[in-house]
């Protein structure tokens, strides 16, 4: 258990430092991003990736959804192969500091699929 421990602190270390990277490409791809999440279009996941909240979200939300969640996957495949663990642990724990760091107003997911509003 111990182990896992470290191996878990040194992850979130890294997740925390690469969540910038994954989501926030440029300026612009970020506000998008705030902006979609603060108009409740697009919530955080537990998984650590983004999902539509909103079924009328616009198409530059979804799109942005898209380009988003497979940068994450990227970054979550690359930080499990370099720590050893699995791609599941690595998700789980993005996902909780993601969530941690979401803004009032925002929606994620609990653990039980119902949205949430911070």
């Amino acid at each position: 258990m111990h182990c896992f421990e470290i191996t878990r602190r040194r992850m979130l270390g890294m997740i925390a430092g690469a969540a910038a990277m994954i989501a926030l490409p440029g300026l612009a791809f970020a506000q998008s991003l705030d902006e979609a999440r603060q108009l409740g279009y697009l919530g955080e996941r537990p998984d650590g990736y983004l999902a539509q909240r909103d079924p009328s979200a616009p198409s530059w939300a979804t799109e942005l959804l898209t380009e988003i969640n497979k940068g994450r996957e990227l970054k979550y495949t690359e930080l499990a192969l370099k720590n050893g663990t699995s791609l599941d642990a690595v998700q789980v724990v993005a996902g909780e500091k993601i969530i941690q760091s979401l803004a009032p107003g925002t929606y994620y997911m609990d653990a039980t699929g119902n949205w949430v509003q911070k």
